[in-house]
């Protein structure tokens, strides 16, 4: 008799094992839930912005913050801060896509691209629509324009690193290694944030809420793309 062939297994990546429906939707629920928490800390950040409850707290915080600058955390700080820069951004955007390309993970370059694209014109609208204007009471340590709220660096790599840290997590069977994987990506965007408060050029608020955004638009293409996998 001749052994029966699991026609499914063919279509799995390598070292891939396919997720039950079951663990698809509780990712599915895990993913949307935790867009929605993000979006609601935005949306609280924005609404207080607008009605003036931030501005002396953000005053406060941006003034301690310049008299702990030192030559040594200036230069380390213009360093990370580059994580976020356009340039960069780009460059790791292009290779991962290329990347996810060759093993075939049209769905996951995808996501990455919408990703990429979605955080660029969020942070787009929403400066235009808020129009805060950049800290002019601390000295700026390196030249930038626009608005400042939401900062598009934070945006920009929480949406971005996030969105390359969950794709990889479909790679990655061992639960300490996503965790570790996880935990390395939110302390890169928080760095990068932190770095562009501690060089003038944002508010407190304005990294934290743009790390809320992009981790939003992060997490809600993580449930939406679980969606097309459970389907498929």
């Amino acid at each position: 008799m001749k052994a029966r062939v699991n026609r499914r297994s063919l279509f799995t990546r390598p070292g891939f094992t396919r997720p039950s429906l079951k663990s698809t939707g509780g990712r599915l629920a895990l993913w949307l839930g935790g867009a929605a928490l993000a979006l609601l800390v935005f949306l609280r950040i924005t609404r207080e912005l607008i009605e003036g409850e931030v501005d002396a707290m953000d005053h406060v915080i941006l003034g301690a913050v310049e008299k702990a600058r030192t030559p040594w955390l200036t230069v380390c700080a213009v360093d990370v801060t580059a994580l976020g820069s356009v340039t960069l951004v780009v460059l790791f955007s292009a290779f991962t896509f290329l990347l996810l390309l060759v093993l075939r993970d049209r769905l996951g370059a995808l996501q990455l691209l919408a990703a990429s694209a979605g955080a660029a014109m969020l942070t787009v609208v929403a400066k235009d629509m808020i129009e805060r204007i950049r800290p002019e009471q601390a000295q700026q340590l390196i030249v930038v324009s626009g608005f400042s709220y939401p900062s598009g660096h934070s945006v920009s790599t929480s949406a971005l690193y996030l969105t390359i840290a969950i794709i990889a997590g479909r790679y990655v069977q061992h639960s300490g290694a996503k965790i570790a994987m996880f935990i390395a990506v939110s302390t890169v965007v928080v760095m990068v944030a932190a770095s562009r408060v501690y060089l003038g050029v944002h508010y407190a608020t304005d990294v934290i809420s743009g790390i809320s955004l992009g981790a939003a638009w992060a997490l809600l293409l993580a449930g939406l793309f679980a969606r097309f996998e459970r389907r498929d």
